[in-house]
C-alpha cells in the first residue's frame, strides 16, 4: 500500500510486487456459534520492508525515485465479525475479502466486496467493517486516506466429538504445526489465509501473517489440514503430529489466475497531465505485434503514425521522426529501438511504466517540438529476488536481480542478443542484422534517501553486399554498411528533508554511428539538480537546473567531400546547453486543477548562440461527479473532467532519424518552434471504462530537417530511402541535399483524437483509439500535405485472460494512405500538384497467445506473436508493395 497526495494506492502483483500483496487489521476465523475459534484479529500492523509506490508516490519526473514515508492505518478496537445470525451451515472454511476505504479521521468511508457474493457472510462482514475504527494513515506525517483490505473466515461447526474430554476444552493441544505459505510459482508470500486443521473430529484454524507465516498448536494424530485465502484455490495436505512435536513445512499454494506482469491500482488517481497516456503490466507487455516490447506499444496510440510498419520511427501528431523525444527516467536515448522489428534497447523487465505525451508535455520535459515517449523504472526492492529469461526466433535475453545484503545494494542485471538476419535470411541473402544490449543497475538505500547507479547501451549492426562487388558471384560475402552503438552511466543521488525532496543525477555518454565510410563518435555530460516542495494537498512547487556538454568526432568518410552530408556536419563540434525550469500544480479547489510553468534553454556552439523561453499552462476542471458502482464518488476517476493545455516549445536543429552520436545540427541553422495547444474532456463508466477526446492544434514556425522522400515525381522513389544508410550517404547533388534539409519552413498539424479504454486484470482490457488529422507544410503560396501525413488512424486492442492459464490478445491496425506527388508543377491546381494524391491505405492484423505453466518455484510462458497474420500488402512508395507476415514463438521462464 502507498499513498500519496491524498491518493489511497493498493498495489498487488505476482512476480512484480512493490512489497507486501495485502496488509489488512488482521482476520478471525468464527464458527457458527459466532465466537472466534483463532486468529490474530488487533491491530494492523505495516508489511514487512518499503512500502510500495504506485504512480502517485514517484515525485521527480526525471528518475523514476522519490516517495515520503508512509504509514498504514492501525486499528484501535477489536476486528471482530459475529457469524450472521440464521447463516447456513457451511460445509467448507467461507473467505469474506473485502476493501476498505480509511478517511483522514481514521473512519472506513467504504465498503468494496473483492470476492464472490456469498449472502448472508458478506453482508455479515460489511456490517461489521463500517464500525471498525482507526489511526489514520499517514504520509509525510500529513493525514491521508488510505484503501487496505480486510479479509474475515467463516469456519464450519465441528462434527461431535467422540472424545471424552468436555467440548469447551477439546483434546491437549501438546503438538505444533507452524509453517509458511508460498505461492506456487512465484515463492511470494500467500497473504489474507486461514489455515485450518481437522484432528479427531475437531476443528482449529489460525491466520498466516504478512509473510505468510502460521502456528497453529494442535493435538497429536491424524490430521486434515487445509489452506483457503483470497484469489487462491483450496490447498489441502495430510500431515500426522507426535505428541510434543513441532512440525515445521511450506505450503504451496496455487492462484486462481497467473498473470507475470499484473499491477493493479486500485483508488484514486490524480490527473495533473491533459495529454498523458500511462500504461502498466499486461498493456506494455501482451500487446500482439510488439514481441512483448513496451516501447513499442506507443505506436498504437491516439496521434502515433508510422513512417513504414518495419521500421521504429514514429510519426507523433504530423511532426517529423527527430522532433519526438525518446526518454528513460526524463533523460534522452539516443537510439530507442533496435533497427527494423528489433526490440527497444532496455530489457522489458526494467519498464514500470510507459507515458506518452502527443503533445502539451509539462515544463520538466525540454529540447523537443514533437511528443515524449518516457519509459519510468522502478527502483528495486532490498529484499527482491528474480530471474528471466526469453527465447524466441528474434533473439534471447536475460534478466537477474538479486540483494548484495552486506553492502545493503540490490543488482540487476539484464542483457539480449538479437538475430534477426535469421529470418531475413529465409527471405534474402543480401541483407543481415544482428544487435544486443546490455544493462547494469545498482540500487542503495530507500526511496526517499537513496543512490542509483544506472550502466546500459545497445549495438545494431546491418550488413549489406558492397557496392563494388562482383555481380556474378553467388551468395556474395556481406560486409557492415551500419553501426550505431551507444554507452549510458546514470549515477543518481536523491535526499528527502521535511517537506522537500532533491535529485542530484548525471549523465554520461558515448554514442557512435558508422555507415558506409562515414563515422560520427560522441561524447557527453549531463549534470542536473531537481526539488520538489509540496507545501499541501493543494500546492505543489518544483524546479531544475540542467546542463549539457556534446562534444563530436568526425571521422575521415564523415569529411569527405563526396559526401553530401559532410558540407552540413563540418562545423560540428562542441556544443553547450544550459536549461532550467520552474512549475506549480496548484488545486484552489477540488473542481480545479492548474499547472503553470516555463522552461528556459540556451544552446552555443561554434557556428552560433540561441535561446529560448518555454511557458506552458496546462488546466483541468471537473465538470460533473458521476456515480459509478466500482468508483468513490468525488475522486478524480468519478468525475467529466474537462481540461486544455497552450505552450511554446523549443528544440536545437536535429537530423532527420534519431541515430547515435548525429542527431543535433549546427545551430547556424536556427532552433525549430512549436505553438501546442489542445482541448478535451475525460468521462468515465462502469466497468473500469473511459472516453477520452482531445482536439489538437500545432503550428511549426520553422520546421527544419523533415523527413520528406516525395520530392520527385510520381514513380520514383523520393530522393532518399527510408533506412539510415541511404538518408546519411543519399544519392543526390549536395547542394540539393542541402536545400532539401534547411530550408526553414512553416508547419501545422490539427486534428481530433478519441481513445475508449478498458483497464481490467480479470477480463477484457485494451481499447479501440482514432485519430483525424492533418499535418501540412506550407510550400509555393499554398498548404501542402505533410509526406507521411495520414488522415485516419485506427488501433483496436484487446487482451482476454481465459481460463487455466491462456490469453489471447488481437491488434487491429488501418492507416490510410500517405500523399503522393501527381506532378510536382506549383502552377497546377490543388489536387495535381506536390503530394497532392494518396497512396493505398495500410490494413494489419496481429494476433498473440500465451500458455503459463506453473511449477514450485517458477514460471514458464510460452507465447505466439504473429504481425500481419493476413498477409496483407503494404505501400512503401507508389508502385512499390511488400507482403510480410512476422512469426515468432517465444518461451519465457521466471523464477
Amino acid at each position: 500500500m502507498a499513498a500519496a497526495g491524498g491518493a489511497a494506492w493498493l498495489v498487488a502483483g505476482a512476480a512484480r510486487a512493490q512489497g507486501a500483496v495485502d496488509a489488512g487489521p488482521g482476520e478471525v476465523a468464527t464458527g457458527p456459534d459466532g465466537a472466534a475459534t483463532t486468529g490474530t484479529g488487533g491491530p494492523l500492523t505495516p508489511p514487512p520492508g518499503p512500502s510500495p509506490a504506485g504512480p502517485g508516490v514517484t515525485t521527480d519526473a526525471g528518475t523514476g525515485d522519490g516517495g515520503a514515508t508512509f504509514e498504514p492505518p492501525r486499528a484501535l478496537a477489536d476486528t471482530n465479525v459475529p457469524y450472521p445470525a440464521g447463516a447456513p451451515t457451511p460445509a467448507r472454511p467461507v473467505v469474506v475479502t473485502v476493501q476498505l476505504l480509511v478517511d483522514v479521521n481514521g473512519a472506513v468511508q467504504k465498503v468494496d466486496l473483492k470476492t464472490p457474493p456469498q449472502p448472508p457472510f458478506d453482508d455479515a462482514v460489511a456490517a461489521a467493517a463500517r464500525g471498525f475504527r482507526f489511526a489514520p494513515g499517514r504520509f509525510g506525517g500529513s493525514p491521508v486516506p488510505v484503501a487496505i483490505t480486510f479479509t474475515h473466515t467463516f469456519l464450519p461447526p465441528p462434527p461431535a466429538s467422540p472424545s471424552a474430554a468436555p467440548a469447551d476444552e477439546g483434546p491437549a493441544r501438546t503438538s505444533v504445526l507452524r509453517g509458511r505459505l508460498i505461492e506456487l510459482g512465484t515463492r511470494a508470500p500467500v497473504t489474507g489465509a486461514t489455515v485450518s486443521a481437522l484432528v479427531g473430529g475437531r476443528h482449529y484454524a489460525v491466520d498466516a501473517d504478512a509473510r505468510g507465516r502460521f502456528r497453529l498448536p494442535l493435538p497429536p494424530g491424524p490430521a486434515d489440514i487445509t489452506v483457503n485465502a483470497p484469489s487462491h484455490n483450496p490447498f489441502a495436505q495430510h500431515e500426522t503430529l507426535s505428541a510434543r512435536q513441532e512440525l515445521a513445512v511450506s505450503y504451496f499454494v496455487e492462484r486462481d489466475r497467473y498473470d507475470p506482469y499484473e499491477i493493479v491500482v486500485v483508488g484514486e488517481q490524480r490527473r495533473e497531465e491533459v495529454s498523458r497516456i500511462s500504461l502498466r503490466g499486461a498493456e506494455i507487455r501482451q500487446i500482439p505485434g510488439t514481441f512483448g516490447d513496451p516501447f513499442r506499444v506507443v505506436q498504437t496510440l491516439p496521434g502515433v503514425a508510422s513512417v513504414v510498419s518495419l521500421l521504429p520511427y514514429p510519426i507523433v501528431r504530423g511532426a517529423s521522426p527527430s522532433s519526438t523525444g525518446f526518454l528513460l527516467d526524463g533523460t534522452r536515448v539516443p537510439l530507442l529501438y533496435h533497427l527494423l522489428v528489433g526490440a527497444s534497447v532496455i530489457h522489458p523487465e526494467f519498464i514500470d511504466e510507459i507515458q506518452f505525451f502527443p503533445g502539451g508535455a509539462p515544463a520538466p520535459y525540454g529540447n523537443y517540438t514533437g511528443g515524449i515517449i518516457d519509459g519510468r523504472t522502478a527502483r528495486a526492492r532490498p529484499d527482491e529476488h528474480l530471474l528471466d529469461f526469453d527465447a524466441n526466433l528474434l533473439q534471447v535475453g536475460g534478466f537477474v536481480r538479486g540483494p548484495i545484503k552486506p553492502l545493503g545494494v540490490t543488482v540487476t542485471a539484464a542483457g539480449r542478443y538479437g538475430y534477426p538476419g535469421f529470418l531475413l535470411g529465409l527471405a534474402t541473402d543480401q541483407v543481415s542484422l544482428a544487435y544486443w544490449d546490455y544493462q547494469l543497475r545498482l540500487d542503495g538505500g530507500n526511496a526517499r534517501d537513496g543512490w542509483t547507479v544506472f550502466f546500459f547501451g545497445a549495438r545494431d549492426e546491418l550488413d549489406t553486399v558492397p557496392a563494388n562487388a562482383d555481380p556474378n558471384v553467388a551468395n556474395p560475402p556481406l560486409s557492415p554498411s551500419l553501426v550505431l552503438a551507444f554507452h549510458r552511466a546514470d549515477l543518481r543521488l536523491h535526499h528527502g528533508f521535511g517537506g522537500v525532496e532533491a535529485t542530484a543525477r548525471a549523465v554520461l555518454g558515448y554514442d557512435t554511428t558508422l555507415s558506409m565510410g562515414t563515422d560520427f563518435s560522441l561524447l557527453t555530460a549531463e549534470p542536473s539538480l531537481t526539488l520538489r516542495w509540496k507545501r499541501d494537498d493543494g500546492l505543489t512547487v518544483s524546479g531544475g537546473v540542467l546542463g549539457t556538454v556534446r562534444d563530436v568526432t568526425q571521422g575521415a568518410g564523415a569529411m569527405a567531400a563526396t559526401n553530401p552530408l559532410s558540407m552540413i556536419t563540418s562545423t560540428l563540434g562542441r556544443m553547450e546547453i544550459g536549461s532550467a525550469y520552474l512549475e506549480a500544480l496548484w488545486r484552489p479547489t477540488p473542481r480545479w486543477l492548474i499547472r503553470p510553468g516555463v522552461r528556459a534553454d540556451g544552446y552555443s556552439d561554434n557556428t552560433a548562440t540561441r535561446s529560448g523561453v518555454d511557458p506552458r499552462l496546462t488546466l483541468r476542471y471537473k465538470l460533473h461527479d458521476r456515480d459509478l458502482p466500482d468508483v468513490k464518488p468525488g475522486t478524480d476517476d468519478s468525475g467529466i473532467w474537462l481540461k486544455a493545455s497552450a505552450g511554446i516549445y523549443h528544440q536545437p536543429p536535429r537530423f532527420v532519424l534519431p541515430l547515435p552520436g548525429l542527431d543535433m545540427m549546427p545551430l547556424k541553422y536556427g532552433l525549430l518552434r512549436s505553438y501546442q495547444t489542445s482541448l478535451g474532456a475525460e468521462i468515465p463508466f462502469a466497468q473500469r471504462f473511459q472516453l477520452s477526446f482531445e482536439g489538437f492544434f500545432n503550428y511549426m514556425d520553422p520546421t527544419l530537417f523533415d523527413l520528406s522522400v516525395n520530392n520527385a515525381t510520381v514513380g520514383t522513389a523520393g530522393n532518399a530511402g527510408l533506412l539510415p544508410t541511404s538518408i546519411i550517404t543519399p544519392p543526390m547533388d549536395g547542394q540539393e541535399f542541402i536545400d532539401r534539409l534547411t530550408k526553414p519552413q512553416t508547419g501545422r498539424a490539427y486534428g481530433l483524437e478519441v481513445l475508449i479504454r478498458r483497464q481490467s486484470k480479470t477480463g477484457v482490457f485494451g481499447w479501440l483509439s482514432y485519430t483525424l488529422s492533418r499535418s501540412e507544410r506550407y510550400r509555393d503560396g499554398r498548404w501542402a500535405a505533410y509526406d507521411f501525413d495520414r488522415i485516419h488512424l485506427v488501433n483496436l486492442v484487446a487482451g482476454l485472460p481465459l481460463r487455466r492459464s491462456w490469453d489471447i490478445g488481437v491488434r487491429w491496425q488501418y492507416q490510410s494512405g500517405k500523399p503522393t506527388t501527381i506532378n510536382d508543377d506549383p502552377t497546377l491546381p490543388p489536387g495535381n500538384g506536390y503530394n497532392g494524391g494518396r497512396g493505398t491505405g495500410y490494413l494489419r492484423f496481429d494476433l498473440r497467445v500465451d500458455k503459463r505453466a506453473v511449477w514450485k518455484k517458477w514460471l514458464l510462458d510460452f507465447y505466439v506473436d504473429i504481425t500481419n497474420v493476413a498477409l496483407l500488402p503494404e505501400e512503401v512508395t507508389p508502385g512499390t508493395v511488400i507482403r510480410y507476415v512476422l512469426p515468432t514463438v517465444g518461451l519465457r521462464g521466471r523464477l
